[in-house]
């Protein structure tokens, strides 16, 4: 049993990041832990995996936590993490460049298990969670969605007392997160302890015993899974978006001009049957247009905006911005009128502050500004997504939400033409939607555009007018997002719709 018992963890300005936590997790048990950003899920789940306080110190902490009776400070780290794994939320926090075979073996070398031992417990993750495809591709090459199944498939290898999942859900398409949570119950008697922390309580409440919401710190009493999926007053008090909901309603506005033309693309980037990427992909956004783009890990969605950004080669096709061939343009040419948002914003942030990251997303500089005009510009920006009093902050100190609400103000300040927002997990709470609809709302008001791409499909029901889906390379579906959950190409991804098809009839 994994026991916590009145902890409390502060760092610096942060005197209590959690307080009072007192939590048990049974053998044979998994716990859901829910709750809106910032609310301290990833310092609970770093404690309950002894990353706190044995690999990260914090400013204060008391309390205690034991495993089978025994307190993890009486545990050495070796004995404790051949016990407990965790897998972070931002993956590639574990990841190097291996093969995914070689990454499954890894924690299996370490503990010195027999080759022949490796190779059939590699083969027997790979085949649970429908990673055979994966043979023999490095790591850093898989899509965002590929690269969590095998941190996770890893994670699982050596078969932990104790399994730490922190919004393991994240990048995973319907059909990856039905995948992951049956192998997980099909292994409780090889992991018998689960304690996961995930704003998607809809995909993890069948593996799911019981759930608990964390609030500025606190957690609620766990209740049974059935019980907190019924109700919704606790998730709105915990600032999260309840697992049931009716569709919210976008005013639909004009259409402008074309700002993005993609036209026949083909990908220089092949696939193991030698197979091209995207394949004569075709489609464009208006001014005005809030598009989603849907698919399965893997279909291609990364290659395609890396390809419109002029990250990812070419061999055929023409992109267009603002009605002009993009064919010879510089990636940082492309930037200034193509903004991104990605899943990890770690990935793009180089300055020293948080103002300064802005200043450049607004001037494309790296020479020092003391415009008073562009300044003023940016901290209205900050001020705009509650970053003012975070402006002279390393952008690498801020939490993973104020990370993402920095790339909000990032990109409204280029004044680019297209959006492009990858798996924005700030809409998963209420007060991150709101950000979210504050900012596709000034963006339609300036006549540009955004395409979301995500798993989410409530979040594209909710707020894009027309949806695409790429499949196996190619454009397979354009058209009104009221028609995309009953049409013959979704219904091809095998994924249930995201509220009954009567809504949207």
């Amino acid at each position: 049993m994994l026991k916590i018992n009145e902890l409390t963890i502060g760092f610096g300005e942060k005197p209590s990041v959690l307080t009072g936590i007192s939590l048990d997790v049974a053998d044979g048990e998994s716990v859901l832990i829910c709750g809106a950003a910032g609310s301290g899920k990833t310092t609970l789940l770093s404690a309950a995996a002894g990353i706190i306080p044995h690999l990260i110190r914090p400013g204060t902490i008391s309390g205690q936590i034991e495993l089978n009776g025994t307190p993890f400070s009486a545990i050495g780290k070796k004995a404790l993490y051949a016990s407990v794994n965790i897998v972070f939320q931002n993956v590639e926090d574990q990841l190097w460049d291996l093969s995914v075979e070689d990454l499954i073996a890894f924690p299996l070398e370490n503990r010195g298990v027999q080759k022949s031992e490796i190779r059939q417990r590699i083969g027997e993750l790979l085949g649970q969670l429908q990673l055979d495809s994966l043979r023999g591709r490095r790591v850093l090459t898989l899509s965002g969605g590929e690269r969590r199944m095998a941190a996770i498939a890893a994670a699982m290898a050596a078969r932990p007392r104790l399994l730490v999942l922190d919004e393991p859900t994240t990048g995973l398409d319907p059909s990856a997160r039905s995948r992951l949570v049956e192998t997980l119950l099909e292994l409780r008697t090889e992991i018998p302890m689960l304690l996961v922390a995930d704003q998607d309580a809809v995909s993890l409440a069948p593996l799911a015993d019981r759930i608990g919401l964390l609030k500025d710190g606190r957690l609620s009493k766990p209740l049974s899974s059935a019980s907190m999926m019924r109700g919704s007053e606790s998730w709105l008090s915990a600032g999260v978006l309840p697992p049931t909901r009716m569709k919210k309603r976008r005013d639909a506005a004009a259409k402008g001009d074309t700002l993005i033309e993609v036209a026949k693309l083909k990908s220089s980037l092949t696939r193991s049957d030698g197979k091209h990427v995207l394949q004569d992909v075709s489609f464009q956004l208006q001014a005005g247009e809030i598009v989603g783009l849907i698919g399965r890990n893997g279909a291609g969605k990364t290659t395609l905006f890396q390809s419109v950004l002029g990250l990812s080669k070419v061999v055929d096709g023409v992109v267009n911005i603002d009605r002009v061939d993009a064919g010879n343009w510089t990636p940082a040419q492309r930037a200034r009128r193509v903004g991104y948002l990605p899943q990890n914003m770690r990935r793009i942030l180089f300055n020293l502050t948080v103002l300064d990251e802005v200043i450049f997303a607004a001037t494309g500089s790296t020479k020092p500004n003391r415009d008073a005009a562009v300044i003023d510009n940016a901290m209205l920006s900050l001020a705009k997504y509650g970053l003012a009093d975070h402006a002279g902050d390393n952008p690498f100190a801020l939490s993973s939400r104020a990370q993402a609400m920095l790339g909000l103000a990032c990109v409204e300040s280029t004044g680019c033409s297209l959006a492009i927002l990858d798996e924005p997990l700030l809409a998963r709470d209420i007060d991150g939607r709101r950000m979210l609809d504050i900012f596709l709302d000034d963006l339609v008001k300036q006549g540009r555009a955004a395409l979301i791409i995500s798993h989410d499909l409530e979040l594209i029901d909710d707020i894009a007018e027309r949806t695409l889906i790429l499949d196996e390379g190619r454009m397979v579906f354009d058209g009104e997002t009221s028609e995309v959950w009953t049409s013959d190409a979704f219904r091809k991804l095998g994924w249930m719709p995201p509220r009954p098809v009567l809504e949207h009839a």
